[in-house]
């Protein structure tokens, strides 16, 4: 529980009450004793006033949940976390009122599980006999509003919404939309009876099975933001501020109210799916403006364009103007989708721990200001970005006075975008004991280079856009491109300074390195992506990611790649490279003369001997401690020291003193150099356990279906999507606790479900 300053009130109070004689003699000791005996009579106390309380499953403590669950004889499942445990308690007699419903059963996973679903009893997707209770063979009337197709056949089940597909008959394939629907949570069509046993795609269609369509993903909403336009065709946007191609997601309308009498099996557009094409053709009308926007004119509430005005294609996130493009301020409404609040997305700041702040100085909005707002700051500020818009990439180095802080952060809920034009760097220097935190926002287009010295670095909900690769675009490329030509690059952490604490709290970031001579002596990320993607083609010359990391390590170095890489130097670059003094910055003509010797040596072997100055990681630290917690790493990393939990290392991790440290509960790379795993999983080095890399995609670093067949010598139980200390997934997405979920619902499921049937659980995203 966070201090209230309750027991120094109560122990303040009690010393108040002793006569003043007593306190005015008083060498210390009285005082002291004082103040121990009101901490513990204030905690007594605090019991006491929260007895009330404690009788009310609404406002009980979490210990005493359970005890009012025996009270209803709740079988309280012991692997939910205490919101679904309270849902389950408090709710008890409503659900057994219930019990048997399918209504009940889409409840039931909202309130236990946070996602939502929908129930489909597969025996009325059955083929069979008509019977005299079918409606008569014929076209059967549908108004013409998809959101109102209400007809009493409907309503009974008799006549699909869409497709008119009668009771047990043969599929009408007229309308598109139903036809698309087809093996899906919204089928109106009806199959031949399937044996197999129940699983994601097979066994649906028999009478005891009962389909349980869930979507994991969240969709998440960002107002206001900035579209881009494409390069050379003027009037063709994304949606997404940075250019990108993103499918978009309709939000979840499922409310409380839609539930008990009120239930009726959800329709496509009211749960967090991506908008298909054919979805947005059949009811274009339910989802704009509702999903997403164009709005004109800029301000807190924008004005729609007209609908006959726009050409959207949500699978890809773009919109283009039918004529002309309107003058002045275009913003846009949209959701993606995305396993977890990770990175700049509009969350809710409150899942973070409070962290106090100066008071802020300056506020800017509507993407403008910035750059003012940053230069003005003396000593002491907090510099708010108000909205979601899209700012230039600050153009001047930004300097922190000694011992100040500064917090550079997003108004909560929203997500602000800096965009720089591609290749630059963002320099923050630090005066001693500076404090510098980055909250809220996305970064693209420049590495953020850290010089001078920090007491305290923290990046929360924020992004520092890991780039995307080009390998899958025709022909392919090195880095894929936003829809203006800018290159898709990573942004990277570059520490040149010296920081005591640098905090990684729930954010999604390019490769984080310490470059010439820079240090950082304990680096702790938490729920969280790191990732590192190319930024050599094969054949391209190497990059000089640290100059000080290779020069100290040809210095000193006897092996025989350091020994014959020395031998190649002229005697020019030889004597500077013997009058370099390691910790300091190399001169440009060392510097360019290790480049050009690198040219006669095979990359790889220079890579594998010098991985921090020149290979491509993740995480590249040449001293301090480094602490994962519930992380997911893509890419290789190269650190002194490492101690992981509950993470994801997917490239091979390389640790200078492996004798330090405790990986526990995780999965690692075969041929990572750690110190006595616990509990851990071996996975090969780049394998790929997630659906996709891509940043960007709603599935972008989620475990894929098949990532357990990557475990090398597996054990009985051993699984990627329950290696975590709880149970539950290791990674970015622990805290998700999505295995848990599956497992406390279907305990539940048993409790309520009709008689007979066997529940398929399906992701049906």
């Amino acid at each position: 529980m966070a201090d209230d300053g309750y027991q120094t009130w109560y122990a303040d109070r009690l010393w108040s009450l002793l006569p003043a004689i007593y306190r005015t003699q008083d060498d210390g000791a009285l005082r002291e004793l004082v103040g121990r005996i009101g901490v513990q009579a204030a905690s007594v106390r605090r019991s006491i006033d929260t007895l009330w309380a404690n009788q009310s499953i609404e406002t009980c403590d979490d210990w005493a949940i359970p005890y009012i669950g025996d009270l209803l004889a709740t079988r309280t499942v012991a692997c939910l976390d205490a919101r679904a445990q309270r849902l389950d308690v408090a709710r008890t007699i409503y659900y057994r009122r219930r019990a048997g419903t399918v209504g009940l059963l889409e409840e039931l996973a909202s309130d236990i599980a946070g996602h939502d679903a929908r129930v489909v009893e597969f025996f009325r997707r059955m083929g069979r006999t008509r019977h005299q209770f079918d409606p008569p063979v014929g076209d059967t009337p549908l108004t013409a509003d998809p959101a109102n197709r209400t007809t009493p056949s409907v309503i009974e089940g008799l006549t699909g919404a869409f497709s008119r597909t009668q009771a047990g008959g043969f599929a009408d394939l007229r309308n598109v939309y139903g036809a698309a629907n087809a093996h899906t949570a919204f089928d109106e069509f009806f199959h031949t009876a399937d044996f197999r046993r129940g699983r994601q795609t097979t066994g649906w269609h028999d009478i005891p099975r009962l389909g349980v369509f869930i979507w994991w993903l969240y969709a998440y909403p960002i107002l206001g933001a900035t579209p881009v336009e494409r390069s050379g065709c003027p009037g063709q946007f994304t949606f997404d501020p940075t250019g990108r191609d993103i499918p978009l997601f309709a939000p979840s309308q499922r409310a409380r109210e839609d539930f008990g009498e009120s239930w009726v099996a959800p329709d496509e557009w009211k749960l967090p799916v991506p908008i298909r094409d054919v979805l947005w053709e059949a009811a274009p009308e339910t989802l704009y403006p509702n999903a997403f926007m164009v709005g004109l004119g800029g301000g807190i509430a924008p004005a729609p364009a007209a609908l006959s005005t726009l050409a959207i294609a949500p699978p890809q996130g773009r919109f283009r103007f039918i004529g002309a493009t309107p003058i002045g301020q275009i913003s846009v409404n949209y959701s993606f989708g995305l396993s977890g609040p990770v990175g700049a997305g509009g969350f809710d700041e409150r899942i973070l721990p409070v962290l106090g702040q100066p008071a802020a100085v300056a506020t800017v909005s509507a993407g403008v200001g910035l750059d003012a707002a940053l230069a003005a700051v003396v000593g002491d500020a907090t510099v708010e970005i108000g909205d979601s818009a899209t700012y230039p990439g600050v153009g001047a180095d930004l300097n922190i006075a000694a011992n100040a802080t500064l917090v550079l952060r997003a108004a909560n809920q929203t997500r602000p975008v800096l965009r720089w034009a591609g290749g630059s760097t963002w320099r923050i220097d630090g005066g001693g004991g500076a404090t510098l935190v980055l909250q809220g926002v996305h970064f693209q287009g420049a590495d953020i280079r850290l010089t001078g010295d920090f007491d305290t670095v923290r990046l929360r909900l924020a992004t520092l856009d890991p780039g995307g690769s080009g390998a899958g675009d025709t022909p392919p490329t090195l880095f894929g491109s936003a829809i203006d030509g800018l290159p898709l690059a990573p942004t990277r952490l570059l520490v040149e300074g010296r920081i005591k604490a640098l905090v990684v709290e729930r954010c999604i970031a390019g490769p984080i390195r310490t470059v010439n001579a820079g240090a950082v002596e304990q680096l702790t990320i938490g729920d969280s992506i790191v990732q590192a993607i190319a930024t050599r083609a094969d054949g391209d010359p190497l990059h000089l990611f640290d100059p000080a990391n290779l020069a100290a390590e040809l210095k000193i170095g006897s092996d025989s790649v350091a020994v014959d890489l020395r031998g190649a130097l002229s005697p020019a670059v030889l004597s500077a490279l013997e009058a370099y003094s390691p910790g300091s910055v190399p001169t440009t003509a060392l510097q360019n003369g290790l480049i050009a010797a690198l040219a006669g040596f095979p990359a790889a072997t220079l890579a594998a001997r010098f991985p921090l100055a020149l290979s491509d990681l993740a995480l590249g630290l040449s001293s301090g401690e480094v602490s994962l917690i519930r992380t997911t790493v893509i890419g290789p990393t190269c650190t002194h020291r490492l101690n992981a939990s509950e993470t994801i290392l997917t490239g091979l991790a390389a640790v200078e003193d492996a004798q330090y440290g405790c990986v526990r509960f995780s999965a690692y790379a075969d041929g990572s150099s750690l110190h006595a795993p616990y509990r851990c999983l071996r996975v090969p080095a780049d394998a790929p356990l997630f659906a996709t890399a891509l940043f960007g995609r709603p599935d972008y670093a989620r475990l894929r279906p098949g990532a357990d067949a990557m475990i090398l010598a597996p054990g009985p139980n051993d699984s990627l999507f329950a290696c975590a200390q709880d149970g539950s997934q290791a990674g970015a997405f622990c805290s998700e606790r999505e295995a848990l979920k599956r497992r406390g619902l279907a305990l539940k499921f048993i409790e309520f479900m009709p008689i007979g049937v066997t529940p398929i659980w399906i992701d049906a995203d």
